[in-house]
């Protein structure tokens, strides 16, 4: 093709681009090296953290050194230093957290318009994702698992729950991590924030998620469902 209108123009290379619709930017895609992390900072604006601060508790995930115990699964939660980055993010409050690998039974739900998911009671955690799924970065799955198979210092995920007793939680940071789990074969080391307080589900918060789920979601059918879940789009978590 010689020539074109030059109407739809994209510039870039692989690391990220910028896509021109008569010459005006459209969409901007990039990858920050910083997985979930750095996609949450960049909600928050340029209130929110830095590139370069965003990448230590990524890179320091991949081997907190944390170590379970071998009878009960449980291990010492981390500095939350460690973590400030993403912890800057929560709302405000004090937060508990802990640090453990995840029962046998794991339930992986990938958000999707207008979407229901169920799962039996016996099956002790649900994961909700928060970023693509499965991930896309092949080699990053594959070097966790190299990791997970060598033993010594695991990689941690990082899942925000309503409650210390809820049984379902957001993946804020993992995904690859949890994806080299699940095909070796091994349950997972979660670190697990839970706010202090729990704020309840207030008339307004159902209301938005009413408009948000409604239109055209499936209803769950029977008894036998021990947890329901209607999702969203990632993208509006």
């Amino acid at each position: 093709m010689p020539d074109g209108q030059g109407v739809i123009e994209v510039i870039g290379d692989g690391s990220g681009s910028l896509l021109l619709l008569a010459g005006d930017p459209a969409v901007l895609e990039a990858n920050d090296g910083c997985g979930s992390v750095g996609w949450l900072a960049a909600r928050a604006g340029t209130g929110g953290p830095g590139l370069a601060e965003v990448k230590c508790p990524t890179e320091w995930l991949g081997a907190p050194g944390l170590v379970p115990d071998p009878r009960t699964g449980q291990a010492e939660p981390p500095d939350p230093e460690c973590l400030r980055p993403l912890l800057s993010l929560l709302a405000p409050g004090r937060y508990v957290m802990t640090a453990g690998l995840a029962p046998h039974h794991l339930r992986v739900v990938h958000p999707r318009a207008r979407q229901v998911h169920g799962w039996y009671a016996e099956e002790e955690l649900a994961l909700v994702t928060t970023d693509a799924w499965p991930p896309r970065d092949h080699r990053a799955v594959r070097g966790y698992g190299d990791r997970i198979r060598a033993g010594g210092a695991l990689p941690a995920l990082i899942a925000l729950f309503p409650t210390a007793g809820s049984s379902a939680g957001c993946l804020l940071d993992g995904h690859h991590k949890l994806a080299a789990y699940q095909r070796e074969g091994e349950s997972p080391l979660v670190i697990r924030l839970t706010p202090q307080e729990p704020r309840p589900l207030r008339r307004a918060d159902l209301d938005r998620a009413r408009a948000a789920f409604a239109d055209g979601a499936p209803r769950p059918r029977g008894e036998a469902l021990g947890r329901v879940f209607a999702s969203m789009r990632a993208d509006s978590f």
